[in-house]
Parts: structure tokens; sequence; C-alpha cells
């Protein structure tokens, strides 16, 4: 089998599947070990990793708050909340600022496609 990115996530994916209870960090060292992977690789992998993490998290937290009784719209202003503070007001500017230019695009490229 090719090692392309997708065949050696899958791989991975699959091997944490089979045996949820190990530490996926721990598995990712040991596969990207056993198939001499080049260190952009296995930093590529780490970050995909990081970004499973985090979208699972978010949408735990949202279907909590749904849960709760919460709107989307509530759930996502508590969380611009808890981004948001500490943060100065160019801080806060500039986080409004990407969230709409996304926005926006993803609004273009939907249009688009229609």
């Amino acid at each position: 089998m090719e090692q392309t990115f997708e065949n050696i996530l899958t791989s991975l994916l699959e091997a944490y599947e089979n045996k949820p209870e190990q530490d996926i960090d721990v598995l990712i060292e040991n596969k990207c070990q056993e198939w001499n992977l080049p260190e952009e690789q296995i930093n590529l992998l780490k970050e995909t990793n990081g970004l499973i993490d985090c979208f699972n998290e978010h949408a735990n937290s949202l279907e909590k708050a749904k849960a709760d009784g919460w709107s989307r719209k509530r759930w996502m202003l508590n969380e611009m909340d808890r981004i948001t503070d500490g943060r100065s007001e160019e801080e806060k500017a500039q986080i409004a600022s990407a969230i709409s230019d996304t926005n926006e695009k993803v609004i273009e490229e939907t249009t688009a496609k229609e």
C-alpha cells in the first residue's frame, strides 16, 4: 500500500479504534517510527490529531449546551466570550474581523456552488 497521508491517517485511526484506551500520542510516535516517516509528516499527523480533538471537544460542548436548552447562537456567543476574555480591544477586533472574513468566504463559496 502506498504511504499517502490519507492511507497513513486511516491506518492510524483504525489502530486507535481497535484499542481506544491507548494513548493516541504514544500510538502516533510508535507508528511514525514503524513507518519511518519524515518529520514533516509526523508534524502533520500531530496537527491533524489536534484538530480532530478540538472539533470533538467543541461538538461535545455544543451537544451539552443544547441538552441544557441553549441555542446554537447562545453557545457560540458564550464561546466567543471565553475566547476573547482578557484580550485587548485590538485583539478582539482582529478576532471579529477574521470571523467576519471567514463567514463571507463561506457565503461566497456556498453561493458559487448553487
